[in-house]
């Protein structure tokens, strides 16, 4: 490289013929790297050189903005804002930044959620319950002993609350389930008896009662006047006569038998006195209670000991629903009274109503005989 420029006076060695390649050949008077010849030669780099190629060898390529006069560098690499999970801080030098990563260390990017982990044990319950029953004491620091299921939440010096009684402090615990406590304060009106499977739960100390003074009576307020009586409003109108009402009806009677004596037979049918028999005509339709009171006779002779009545409606050539009665003569037993009751219900008019009966045994000197005399109907209409 030919360099007249060079050479100056003063120079020696190459920087005197013209060919100064380095700077350490050269005099301080020389100036050889400030010469036309040697600038951005890689021994005497300009400054803006120098710069430029330490930006892209650190930064990489830098965008630069300018910003209300004044040039802005938008640096490569999010180098501005920080890598994920270790932001750069705000005004934070970039050496300063570097610096706080090297002596804390990077953090961690949040990774996939992990599998479930096992289902934990059961924790123990804050309570615990009394399997015994005990006398609570009367007064405040009676002593009173009781047993437990264990359990890790009391101890000694605990303070415990168990309903009915009030609140105690526990001075020993012999073996896991045996409590020797001492009573703190009642609740009012507590129980005699505190039975087993009463709650015994761990609490703190009892607070403080505080009562404030009574505060002074204030002063009474003067007494209201007495409000004007009103005047009496006028009598209204007297309203119009309700339609007349129904005219009730109760259709009853009593019948009593006449004629002769009826010889029960072996299947059923109308017992009849061969004179005035117990059967009702009903003269409306409506709902009745009858009752039939009946006086049987064991006939000389007779073996069959059992028989039944029902009622029937011969208007409908129905039987009485719920109406059969069944009886039985006790050994050596001449006669019995017996009553037959039922409700009836008809819907016609005039409805006849009759007493049939039967017995287990032939007609005959073996039957049983209903009395006539003693025999009785009573009907009553309920509705």
């Amino acid at each position: 490289m030919s360099c007249q420029s060079c050479n100056q006076t003063g120079c020696t060695g190459n920087c005197q013929n013209g060919t100064c390649t380095d700077a350490s050949s050269c005099s301080v008077q020389c100036t050889p790297c400030n010469t036309a010849c040697n600038q951005n030669s890689a021994a005497c780099e300009t400054l803006p050189s120098a710069l430029e190629n330490f930006i892209k060898s650190f930064f990489g390529v830098v965008q630069r903005t300018e910003v209300n006069g004044k040039v802005t560098w938008v640096l490569p690499c999010d180098l501005d804002t920080g890598i994920p999970g270790n932001p750069r801080g705000t005004d934070e030098g970039l050496a300063c930044y570097f610096k706080r990563l090297f002596e804390d260390g990077l953090v961690g990017l949040e990774g996939p959620q992990g599998e479930k982990g096992d289902t934990g044990d059961s924790g123990n319950n804050a309570y615990t319950v009394a399997t015994s029953a005990f006398n609570p004491p009367a007064n405040p620091g009676g002593s009173a002993q009781f047993s437990i299921i264990p359990s890790p939440v009391v101890s000694v010096g605990q303070t415990i609350f168990i309903p009915g009684s009030g609140w105690y402090v526990i001075t020993e615990v012999f073996q896991s389930s045996t409590i020797f406590a001492t009573l703190l304060e009642s609740i009012p009106s507590p129980l005699g008896v505190i039975p087993p499977g009463t709650l015994v739960l761990p609490t703190g100390p009892r607070g403080l009662s505080i009562t404030g003074p009574t505060g002074s009576t204030g002063a009474k307020g003067d007494t209201g006047a007495a409000g004007a009586t009103g005047a009496t409003g006028a009598m209204g109108a007297t309203g119009a006569t309700g339609p007349a009402g129904a005219t009730a009806t109760n259709s009853n009677a009593t019948i009593v038998g006449a004629g002769a004596d009826y010889d029960m037979t072996a299947a059923f049918a109308k017992v009849t006195f061969a004179g005035t028999d117990l059967e009702a005509t009903l003269a409306t339709a409506g709902t009745y209670f009858l009752t039939f009171s009946l006086t049987i006779l064991m006939n000389s002779g007779g073996t069959q000991r059992s028989w039944s009545f029902k009622l029937f409606n011969s208007t409908t050539a129905l039987d009485i629903p719920d109406s059969t009665a069944s009886f039985r003569f006790d050994d050596h037993v001449l006669f019995d009274n017996v009553a037959v009751r039922a409700i009836v219900t008809t819907t016609l008019p005039n409805t006849v109503i009759q007493l049939y009966g039967i017995t287990s045994g032939a007609t005959g000197a073996g039957t049983q005989t209903v009395n006539v005399t003693d025999s009785t109907l009573v009907y009553i209409q309920l509705a």
